[in-house]
């Protein structure tokens, strides 16, 4: 017999082939064994983790309970329960071998979303409860305004907003193109809800820090307030008709003085001067009849004009200007409750619009117009500063009049205007700012000098046409607008109608007003497929185009208004709007190429 170490070269080679073949089994098995094994870990650890996450998701119909029922325990109780969920999801995502497969092909988006997923709504969950236990926090039961309760929510509101910003910036970062079900519907739900309210949240964070001082935590503060009429519609919600100057000491808020728009005379020249564009715009009116305060998009000049109207009649200048609107009554009354008048009508959130906007104007005489107006404010004033601040009432009854924008102030202090300059209490201008490079603004003012803005409707449809050899864009706005006046309104009052209507009665005139970023250019309007005459202007960061509108009562017409874009691959339209008296219907932007 032949040893391996006198056999033939052939099997002296074949011999030490046989250990190495052993070592390469031995090292595969192992490898498979750490991928199965791997796999399994991950499996059970997501597994676990999408059971945690489906419990948040349950909790859905306690937290809208709560939130509805206004209960700051309970609402607390569900946040705590979401922390733990998702902290426990946390915790089983974030383990070295978890984080590894993050690098791995599509397989690491999932997971890495997963993650992101749960530290998300772990960190939301943890800076929401120091700021709920101050929203639970009792009253001291005195009435009143409680400016510390507000105080002591500043820095735990400011930091939640923090954690928001965060991890928004976090989920809008997120790779989702590898997402597959039920990862992709989970990202995409609170990715939206996230974005969606982190304005909100960062502007709550903004004014919690200034509200007391402007209120008077520090010292006494005055606040004029411009109430706007938008059955007769100006660029920033409506015509300003009524002014209450408010008292702020302490812990209470009292009304010092009213007046309405007739007791400032019309001027022949403004009583400011004017931004040129406004000029080319609308001519000397926002400067030469108070009610045209707020006919420029910009609230800061239309609080400085407000300011020196009121100190032409002898006032002093107040140290805030706040514009409101009926919706923002509404939501006030849906705080107070229903409130009597001197001669026994009861006004409830359903009745405030006719109330105030139109019953007054078809059958009493102007001085009756304005006693009932001010019966009105100064109750409703008195009864809502005289009652504690409910947190939760609060947020559900100004939720949208804010994010409408129908809530615009403006301070004289510098630290407090700084916290207001942007967002949704920044007025038109400053929400068309931050609205991005594509922001597109259509502004309405009506021309008809009545309230017939109370029957009016409209809809706006934007599109962009990609298709010109320079890489810019064809842009176009559609202003649709209705008129749902009925054919009685011929024969409505002259102070419903308009006593200096360029129309016949029961007519309605607008001034139509689209701004774009200055860099882009004006190519024109036309009126139902007809060109039509418009008017341009440049501003410092914005031009704009102003077309007229005439409709009869029950009659329709749509204003297109065309411009030319750059970067016409990226360009995303982003429509905002005066606050109107009747919802504005905005639909997407259609987008199409050259075939």
């Amino acid at each position: 017999m032949t040893d391996a170490t006198t056999g033939s070269p052939e099997h002296r080679e074949n011999a030490r082939r046989r250990p190495r073949r052993r070592r390469v089994a031995v090292v595969l098995l192992i490898s498979v064994g750490v991928v199965v094994v791997g796999a399994a870990w991950l499996g059970i650890r997501g597994w676990m983790a999408k059971g945690d996450l489906d419990d948040v998701a349950a909790l859905q119909p306690r937290l809208s309970s709560a939130i509805a029922a206004g209960d700051a325990g309970a609402l607390s109780a569900v946040v705590t329960d979401a922390e733990q969920h998702a902290r426990r999801a946390a915790e089983l995502t974030t383990d070295p071998i978890w984080r590894a497969t993050e690098a791995v092909p599509v397989v690491g988006a999932n997971t890495a979303a997963v993650r992101i997923v749960a530290e998300s709504i772990r960190d939301m969950a943890a800076a929401a409860q120091p700021v709920l236990r101050q929203a639970a926090q009792p009253h001291d039961g005195q009435g009143g305004l409680d400016l510390s309760a507000v105080s002591a929510a500043a820095q735990p509101l400011d930091e939640f907003a923090a954690v928001f910003s965060r991890v928004d910036e976090s989920l809008t970062g997120m790779s989702t193109d590898d997402l597959v079900e039920p990862v992709a519907t989970a990202t995409a739900r609170i990715r939206a809800a996230v974005a969606a309210a982190a304005p909100t949240v960062a502007e709550a964070a903004s004014v919690a820090q200034i509200m007391p001082a402007m209120l008077g935590a520090h010292g006494a503060r005055t606040i004029l307030v411009m109430v706007q009429n938008s059955a007769e519609v100006r660029t920033g919600g409506g015509i300003t008709g009524s002014f209450i100057l408010l008292s702020a000491d302490g812990d209470r808020l009292e009304v010092l003085d009213q007046v309405d728009s007739s007791v400032f005379p019309h001027r022949e020249t403004p009583i400011t001067e004017l931004p040129a564009d406004l000029v080319a715009l609308y001519g000397q009116a926002p400067g030469r009849f108070v009610m045209n305060a707020t006919m420029t998009a910009d609230f800061a000049l239309s609080a400085r004009l407000a300011s020196t109207w009121w100190q032409s009649i002898g006032r002093p200048a107040p140290d805030a200007v706040i514009a409101i609107d009926p919706a923002v009554l509404t939501a006030m009354l849906t705080i107070t409750g229903p409130i009597t008048l001197t001669n026994g009508t009861v006004v409830d959130p359903a009745d405030v619009v006719g109330d105030v906007l139109v019953t007054p104007y078809l059958d009493k005489t102007p001085a009756e117009q304005t006693a009932v107006q001010r019966d009105i404010f100064d109750r409703l004033f008195a009864q809502i500063t005289s009652s504690p601040i409910d947190p939760f009432r609060w947020v559900g009854a100004f939720a949208k009049p804010i994010a409408d924008g129908r809530i615009s102030i403006f301070s004289t202090h510098s630290d407090e205007q700084l916290a207001v300059a942007h967002g949704a209490f920044s007025g038109t201008l400053g929400r068309f700012r931050d609205a991005g490079p594509d922001a597109v603004g259509v502004y309405f003012n009506d021309a008809t000098t009545g309230k017939m803005d109370t029957f009016l409707h409209v809809d706006l449809a934007p599109s962009v046409r990609d298709c010109r050899a320079d890489g810019a864009a064809d842009v176009t706005v559609a202003v649709t607008l209705t008129s749902a006046a009925p054919a009685e309104a011929r024969t409505f009052a002259a102070s419903m109608t308009g006593a200096a209507n360029p129309a016949a009665p029961g007519d309605i005139t607008t001034d139509v007003t689209v701004m774009v970023p200055r860099e882009w250019f004006i190519a024109g309007v036309t009126l139902d497929g007809a060109h039509v005459a418009a008017t341009a202007a440049d501003g410092s960061d914005a031009a704009a185009s102003l077309a007229r509108v005439t409709l009869r009562p029950g009659e329709q017409k749509t204003l297109t208004f065309a411009f030319v874009a750059k970067n016409g691959a990226q360009l995303r339209p982003t429509l905002v709007h005066t606050p109107m008296m009747n919802e504005v219907g905005v639909a997407e932007a259609a987008r199409t190429g050259c075939g």
